[in-house]
C-alpha cells in the first residue's frame, strides 16, 4: 500500500529529532521508502524552513560525498 507524502515526511522529522542530523542514504533506510523520495520530501521541508540539506566535506567509503539533513 502506498503510503501518503504527508506520513513520510511526519517520518522523517520523528527520526531527525531523535538524531538531529542524518546521511539521506541512512534516512531511506530508516524510512524505508527510496532515495528519490527521501530526497523530494527533505527539499520540500527545507523549503518550509524545517531542515537543512547539505553536502558532506567527508568522503564516504566508496570515495564520493553524500547529503546529510538535519533538523533546524
Amino acid at each position: 500500500m502506498k503510503r501518503k507524502p504527508l506520513e513520510i515526511k511526519k517520518q522523517i522529522l520523528k527520526i531527525l529529532k531523535e538524531e538531529r542530523e542524518i546521511s539521506v542514504k541512512k534516512l531511506e533506510r530508516k524510512v524505508n521508502t527510496n532515495y528519490q523520495t527521501i530526497l523530494n520530501n527533505c527539499e520540500e521541508l527545507e523549503f518550509f524552513g524545517l531542515v537543512k540539506i547539505s553536502k558532506t566535506k567527508e568522503k564516504s567509503l566508496n570515495g564520493r560525498e553524500y547529503l546529510t539533513v538535519k533538523i533546524i
